[in-house]
């Protein structure tokens, strides 16, 4: 028989419940079934004579996952942000932002590689759930995309990610002039991911651009510049991923080259001083560019694409595209292209990025609508944060 609830039980599961004493506790106390005091208690809440207050209790976690909490949720970057961003370009499809604890703001050799490995192990999880709606992945190069690339099979492997489903990664650049091929390179890391995401994949099923040069040297002739674009598309990974002759069906009968598919591209950003680097400027140094002058030209670049600086003449924008000519790789409509994907549900644009120093170059891109997912710092988001809010409305 249900016994009847009357004021007394509820005053008095309130008032015990008030002494921090839990349900099993109070109905001993009452000499009544614990089911009864749970309907006590939400009688009494009800009711208004009992206010549970919530507190977090912050010694049962630990410093770096609290840490971890905090930069996700810190608000003040990401309104600054989206709010300039919005102002820039009303109407369109705003980024996401992910925000990580930086652990240090040091800068030293030493120190940035250990925050960029702990930046790759914060973000894994989040990047994977990104990349769960893309079919063909875009990876570029650079030791933080091989960080997150690393972190990416570390958290498959451990069977923390997302069910494993067919997609195609493929390189975007070609190799480094003046440098040996490293775990590093576009190709390498491309591979890397193909085999974490579908670890029964043959060794060497994937595509590579390892015979392409990321740059065309700077003392080639218009003519030997065409000759030499004419031969790395004879390269079939090459034709595959950029195409050749756009009106021209491919010998597979599939004239649409990867690129065109591409809705996701994974990739790091320069800093204001190494565009088009891999690491440091002996990528430019070899292909015979000068570094003092790309500077003036480029604020950075994203993916290999250089992001002029604001109100050049025609002379300066006319040597950028002379310049571009020799990059084999992305150029900036197959960002835009891939930026509209995001409009279908697609991932777009990813771009992982630590540091205040890359804030300007980061924000630039942001100006132009080339990122729809930017997983960084708390260090640039600080400084990204700071340029939003002080950069003039009607820029």
């Amino acid at each position: 028989m249900k016994r009847k609830v009357d004021e007394f039980h509820v005053i008095a599961a309130a008032y015990l419940s008030g002494q921090q004493k839990n349900q099993e506790e109070i109905a001993r106390d009452l000499e009544i079934s614990q089911s009864l005091v749970s309907r006590l208690v939400r009688r009494a809440k009800d009711s208004g004579i009992l206010e549970v207050k919530t507190k977090f209790v912050s010694e049962r976690v630990s410093a770096e996952e609290l840490a971890r909490v905090k930069a996700r949720l810190s608000t003040s970057p990401n309104q600054q942000i989206l709010s300039r961003v919005d102002t820039l370009a009303p109407g369109g499809r705003l980024p996401t932002l992910h925000i990580y604890p930086c652990h240090s703001r040091n800068t030293s050799i030493a120190t940035w590689r250990h925050r960029i490995r702990a930046f790759s192990d914060d973000s894994a999880s989040d990047l994977l759930k990104v990349l769960g709606s893309a079919s063909v992945v875009g990876v570029a190069w650079g030791e933080m995309v091989a960080s997150a690339v690393n972190a990416v099979q570390r958290t498959l492997a451990e069977g923390r990610g997302l069910r494993r489903t067919k997609r195609d990664f493929i390189p975007l650049m070609g190799e480094p002039l003046g440098r040996p091929i490293t775990q590093h390179s576009s190709s390498v890391l491309a591979a890397k991911l193909a085999e974490a995401f579908d670890p029964k994949l043959e060794p060497g099923s994937t595509l590579s651009l390892a015979p392409v040069p990321a740059l065309i040297p700077a003392d080639m002739t218009k003519a030997e510049i065409r000759a030499i674009r004419n031969l790395i598309g004879k390269i079939a990974a090459y034709r595959r991923i950029y195409g050749t002759d756009k009106n021209r069906v491919r010998e597979d009968g599939d004239s649409a080259p990867l690129i065109d598919r591409v809705d996701a591209i994974l990739t790091s950003i320069s800093t204001q001083d190494r565009p088009l680097g891999f690491g440091d400027d002996r990528l430019i140094q070899a292909a015979g560019f000068q570094t003092e002058r790309l500077n003036d030209l480029v604020i950075g670049d994203l993916c290999g694409v250089m992001i002029p600086r604001p109100h050049l003449d025609s002379k300066s924008k006319s040597e950028i595209e002379l310049i571009m000519t020799h990059w084999t790789g992305v150029r900036v409509e197959h960002l835009e292209a891939c930026a509209n994907h995001a409009k279908h549900g697609k991932p777009g644009v990813i771009v992982l990025a630590i540091g205040a120093n890359k804030a300007p170059v980061v924000y630039e891109a942001l100006r132009k609508g080339l990122i729809q997912h930017l997983f960084m710092d708390e260090d640039l988001a600080d400084r990204l944060g700071e340029i939003c809010e002080a950069s003039p409305r009607n820029v």
